[in-house]
């Protein structure tokens, strides 16, 4: 984020947007307002206290109007357990972790599976029923909305970076996936030199979408347009309707966008990939006690085959994606279970 300068002889900064790091920002502008900080920065003439008092009555103002959620950012738990309700996000195009069935109006899938388990095991650690309140995210508004307390974990197909985890926290990596593109099935696309030349779609937000840039910026693909799309169905409507040419996103996702087609045999996947994909559930930070739950309950679900059975329900053979799961990962979902007691879920 650049600093936004406002004129000679005012203060120019670039007011951090996490909460915890605002509030320290303010401290530090009330008690120094001349001193050069990282996300402090004069321009010109210094601020003289005045100005700064003005500064921090407008954004801690601002603050506590638009980020009033936060005051459960350390009380995950807590909360759930005194309104017996957890806010889950779920996309409604993540197929086949987390998408609406048209048929019931709901969301269905993988992960949706999972957040069930979780709530299950919510309710017996608090001893009466907690509730899952779905809330539609998409690839551009998770993250704020887990931040500002909108919702309290994501829970779909989301990809670890290390950029996302200085904001977020992520549960274990349960998935593996790559980004690859989705073309017709006659598409002259089959190595990634043939990107050349071609108008290339991703969603706005995504790992997929800044692998293609950065792959460009580097001059080792040379499409003709690279378009931001808002979601994947923008996306395959785009790539039906041939406002591109390829469309990347997970291959897992894009498996699902074509197995949800009228004709799914007219679409393929490119055997070439241009990034890796390990999927993890997003919570707020500093929630160790909320984040450990999810984590347990990933691995209780190994360990007692529930998970197996979600995965074969949606990815198996005969599931609603086939997605054939590798020897390498069912070795890694084993190598990450520990022994845990019968009631774990029990508060210490």
């Amino acid at each position: 984020m650049e600093a936004d300068s406002i004129g000679e002889g005012r203060c120019g900064f670039a007011a951090p947007w996490v909460p915890g790091r605002a509030l320290w920002w303010l401290w530090e502008s009330w008690d120094r307002p001349t001193k050069p900080w990282d996300h402090y920065q004069t321009q010109g003439r210094r601020c003289d206290m005045k100005r700064g008092k003005w500064v921090l009555a407008l954004l801690a103002l601002g603050w506590i109007l638009a980020v009033g959620p936060w005051v459960w950012a350390g009380e995950t738990m807590d909360k759930i357990e005194k309104t017996g309700k957890i806010r889950i996000g779920f996309r409604e195009d993540s197929i086949p972790f987390a998408f609406i069935d048209p048929k019931v109006g709901k969301h269905v899938g993988f992960s949706v599976d999972m957040a069930q388990l979780l709530v299950e095991n919510l309710s017996k650690r608090f001893g009466k029923k907690i509730e899952i309140e779905p809330v539609t995210i998409t690839t551009k508004t998770r993250i704020p909305m887990l931040v500002n307390g909108t919702i309290d974990v994501e829970m779909g197909s989301t990809t670890y970076t290390q950029e996302r985890e200085d904001v977020v926290d992520f549960s274990l990596i349960f998935f593996f996936s790559e980004t690859a593109f989705l073309v017709p099935k006659e598409s002259p696309i089959k190595t990634l030199t043939d990107l050349d030349g071609k108008r290339l779609g991703g969603a706005q937000g995504t790992t997929n979408l800044k692998a293609m840039e950065d792959l460009a910026r580097a001059g080792k693909i040379k499409p003709k347009e690279i378009v931001t799309v808002e979601g994947h169905a923008q996306g395959f409507l785009a790539l039906k309707t041939g406002k591109i040419d390829a469309y990347a996103t997970d291959r897992s996702l894009l498996m699902g966008l074509a197995s949800k087609d009228e004709k799914p045999e007219n679409w393929r996947t490119t055997d070439f990939a241009i990034a890796y994909e390990p999927y993890g559930y997003m919570m707020r930070e500093n929630n160790s006690d909320f984040r450990d739950f999810v984590n347990n309950t990933i691995l209780w679900s190994i360990k007692t085959g529930k998970f197996y059975e979600i995965y074969e329900k949606w990815m198996g053979p005969k599931g609603h994606t086939p997605i054939p799961m590798s020897q390498a990962y069912k070795d890694y979902l084993q190598l990450i279970v520990y022994p845990m007691g019968e009631e774990w879920w029990k508060k210490k």
